[in-house]
């Protein structure tokens, strides 16, 4: 079992770049095509225009906006000055898209490039949902995408497993030590069966159900046994435990445990509760996408 067909969405920061090699490994490890979306925003946080990227603004670029205007009023026979958002992040998207086509390059594959803009985040789900897999970005104030392109929106709108890579760190892999957080509900089981393809070369799996009381461990675990004896029939030796909750939130318990056991990958169930009543009393999807660690591939 692998993945073919990989989607992975691109922003011009560091973090982006990580996401393209982790996406690209992803691709050569399962012999995948991987495509590119580009998530153009107008805004990016304390950014230098052209200079912090080692770019040079674009041919015509400075004082395009002098002469455009005579008295207020569009000249005759001259074009309006372009805004100097669009010329950036043409220019920015132009960058990125050179980044992805080198990385695919080695592969010989076709490079498969997408363009996407405010407004246009339901375009984005439609083709997401015809991957196998999407690799996405955790939300960071160092680039703010347009309403409707959050990591949640997709997650929850495109009914493909999403990989979400945090905006810190720089793991270069993934899967060889992964926590599946197991609580048996419908959305924790899709997760589970959706990373499969990412479990094949593991040295460890854990699967972890959070308990909110220690009396509570007498009970039967929700179908522990039976998972690590599915995962046993795809070759997978696996490893169950029950922790407390306490007085932490339930996302700070799995957070911890895959510090612990050194897990590059977290797997585990999104929104089992709808987004809104998750924003007014929390949840475990929010938080883990607010303060992920290591990637998280979700599934709804």
């Amino acid at each position: 079992m692998a993945f073919r067909d990989i989607l992975v969405c691109l922003d011009p920061t560091e973090a982006g770049a990580h996401r393209l090699r982790l996406a690209a490994a992803i691709a050569r490890e399962h012999q995948a095509h991987l495509s590119a979306a580009y998530i153009n925003s107008e805004q990016v946080a304390g950014a230098a225009p052209y200079g912090d990227l080692g770019i040079a603004a674009p041919a015509g670029a400075a004082g395009l906006a002098k002469g455009s205007l005579v008295a207020g009023m569009p000249a005759p026979q001259i074009a309006p000055a372009p805004n100097p958002d669009t010329i950036r992040g043409a220019a920015l998207a132009d960058i990125i898209e050179q980044r992805y086509r080198e990385a695919v390059r080695p592969n010989g594959a076709e490079a498969d490039w997408h363009l996407f803009a405010a407004g246009e985040a339901a375009d984005l789900v439609s083709l997401a949902k015809t991957f196998d897999l999407v690799v996405y970005g955790q939300s960071s104030s160092d680039y703010r995408a347009p309403a409707g392109f959050r990591p949640e929106d997709i997650v929850t709108a495109c009914a493909r497993p999403t990989l979400v890579v945090p905006y810190a760190g720089n793991g270069e892999m993934i899967g060889r030590r992964v926590l599946i957080a197991w609580d048996g509900t419908r959305e924790a089981t899709r997760a589970l069966h959706d990373a499969l393809p990412l479990l094949g070369k593991a040295e460890a799996v854990t699967v972890v159900t959070v308990r909110a009381r220690e009396a509570s461990f007498e009970r039967d675990p929700p179908g522990l046994d039976r998972i690590v004896r599915h995962l046993e029939c795809h070759g997978i030796r696996a490893q169950t435990e029950q922790a407390l909750q306490g007085d932490l939130p339930v996302s700070d318990v799995l957070l911890s445990r895959a510090a612990d056991l050194d897990a590059d990958l977290i797997v585990s169930g999104a929104y089992h509760h709808s987004q809104f009543r998750e924003a007014l009393l929390g949840g475990v999807s929010r938080e883990l996408l607010a303060h992920m660690t290591v990637p998280v591939l979700m599934s709804h």
